[in-house]
């Protein structure tokens, strides 16, 4: 029995010249926005291939455009009014039609973003809380949106990590607190041996592929807790270490950036990742995040490499003043 190749296999055919055709390369322009449960849209970020940029605007913007085709053009960067589609956290896509610009309110900072048929705004709390409740992301330019997973902090897994890393954690640790008291002149209550002898307690930890086989790419969020003091008010200082760290074959490797910072329970000046997933406009992977706390939220897209991660948009959405009585110890 004889076959003929067909043309539209011809990318994977062997060529006249005896070599084998590239698949073809994709061309993907777009945008990617932050959905808010109420059906508020903020863009934050276009793409061309593998180049980035920030768009709308990050303060309060100049002058109020009244209808969607009222937008400037400048605030779009590679995307575009059309073809956005909504992806929720629970896995759901579909088409976003966007509607006109809205005032809204991130923290205690009023921003610009636009309404959509998404969620109900009527629904939500008097006061709502912050950070605001986010659904997902939408996305123009037809670039498929991948799923970072969830490892629960109670898994085998995730024991076996902490104590991969102590190490790194308690380097980490000590990092911050002979840089806060350098700074301020603080002291922490506890020396080095007495602190390494409490535990890290794995908080959050999100896992990806990172580009090559066998590689991943993971964040992670820790603590360790003390007691409160005579003067704690009931709230105990805390530790909180968390960065990137990377695996290759489960075996982790030597490269990790983990940072640290001494604050108390109420967690004052920290902020805690919300991932939305993961895309590849052309060769390269990025993560798509929010990291938010009490008094900041930020937007992020990072790219994530086999052995490191390097930040290409990071766009600060909203904040407020700290109005906790705690001294914030932000290193």
């Amino acid at each position: 029995m004889k076959f003929a190749v067909l043309p539209l296999l011809a990318a994977w055919a062997v060529t006249q010249a005896g070599q084998t055709a590239p698949p073809p390369t994709r061309d993907r322009r777009g945008g990617v926005a932050v959905l808010r449960s109420d059906g508020i849209l903020r863009p934050f970020a276009s793409f061309d291939n593998d180049k980035w940029q920030a768009i709308w605007p990050f303060g309060p913007a100049p002058e109020f455009p009244l209808t969607l085709s009222d937008v400037p053009e400048s605030w779009w960067g590679r995307a575009s009014p059309a073809g956005w589609q909504a992806h929720t956290l629970d896995g759901e896509v579909r088409p976003l039609p966007l509607g006109n610009p809205t005032l809204y309110w991130v923290l205690c900072s009023p921003r610009v973003g636009l309404k959509t048929s998404h969620g109900d705004p009527e629904t939500g709390p008097p006061v709502p809380p912050q950070p605001f409740a986010k659904d997902g992301v939408a996305i123009t330019g037809g670039v498929p949106l991948e799923p970072i997973e969830t490892i629960a902090p109670d898994s085998p897994d995730a024991s076996a990590l902490i104590e991969q890393l102590f190490g790194e954690l308690n380097a980490a640790e000590d990092k911050t607190v002979r840089g806060v008291r350098s700074d301020t002149g603080w002291r922490h209550p506890l020396e080095r041996p007495a602190r390494e002898a409490r535990p890290f307690k794995l908080e959050a930890w999100y896992r990806s592929p990172s580009g090559k086989p066998g590689w991943t790419v993971s964040y992670i969020e820790t603590v360790r807790a003390y007691d409160p003091g005579p003067n704690d008010q009931g709230c105990g200082l805390e530790t909180l270490v968390s960065g990137w760290i990377h695996h290759k074959d489960g075996v982790l490797s030597k490269r990790a950036d983990l940072r640290g910072k001494i604050t108390y329970c109420d967690r004052v000046g920290a902020t805690a990742m919300l991932p939305f997933g993961r895309m590849t406009p052309r060769e390269r992977s990025y993560w798509l995040f929010q990291l938010s706390g009490w008094e900041n939220e930020w937007y992020g897209v990072a790219e994530v490499g086999p052995d490191k991660v390097r930040h290409v948009v990071e766009v600060p959405v909203g904040r407020c003043p700290t109005g906790m009585p705690r001294r914030d110890l932000l290193r």
